[in-house]
């Protein structure tokens, strides 16, 4: 069959738009895997280096999306730009990734939503101010001296270790050579600095 000129042009057209949209997702695709390598990297090796601070918030955060949007939880993150870290990546992300999972086991019942944040501010020269809030159930008075002991979980029976907060603390005690608090606030949801 002949194809008139108007035909062809319109076909050219669509060929040359639908190879922009392949090659512009496979370009985005490729940035994803470079930056999750980076972070599975990160999170396997202790070595520290130097870091933007938000961008590699926003990378840790990029690798549990699959979880965030299964709960379909909204998540807020506020950042400077320009902060850049001299430290243990992989424990920050590390740290990230427990609060995250700890908001979607503990926090919320099944098919509740709810928004996470992260707030960093600068506090001083050499530390900053890292602020991870849920507003889920919160954690009972009784239980918010123990949520950083080892092995102590209110999931005993559905897969809680009891490790994950005790893992936050050594690290962020230990590499990130900070100190870390827990608070629930009367008003509901969790808020560790």
């Amino acid at each position: 069959d002949d194809i008139s000129v108007d035909d062809f042009e319109r076909f050219m057209d669509t060929v040359k738009d639908t190879t922009g949209l392949i090659l512009s997702n496979s370009e985005r695709a490729a940035e994803l895997i470079r930056s999750f390598k980076q972070v599975a990297v990160d999170r396997t090796s202790s070595e520290r280096r130097r870091f933007e601070l938000g961008a590699y918030i926003r990378e840790t955060l990029s690798s549990l999306g699959p979880h965030l949007r299964q709960a379909g939880h909204a998540v807020r993150i506020d950042c400077p730009d320009g902060i850049v870290m001299d430290s243990y990546p992989g424990a920050l992300s590390q740290v990230l990734g427990n609060f995250v999972m700890n908001s979607l086991v503990h926090g919320y019942d099944q098919g509740v939503q709810g928004a996470l944040s992260i707030r960093v501010e600068r506090d001083g020269p050499h530390m900053v101010r890292l602020v991870y809030a849920d507003d889920g159930k919160g954690i009972p008075e009784e239980n918010l001296g123990r949520i950083f002991d080892p092995f102590f979980t209110t999931r005993r029976g559905s897969g809680g270790s009891g490790l994950g907060l005790h893992i936050v603390y050594n690290l962020v005690t230990g590499p990130l050579g900070g100190h870390v608090t827990a608070e629930s606030p009367k008003g509901g949801g969790t808020v560790f600095t």
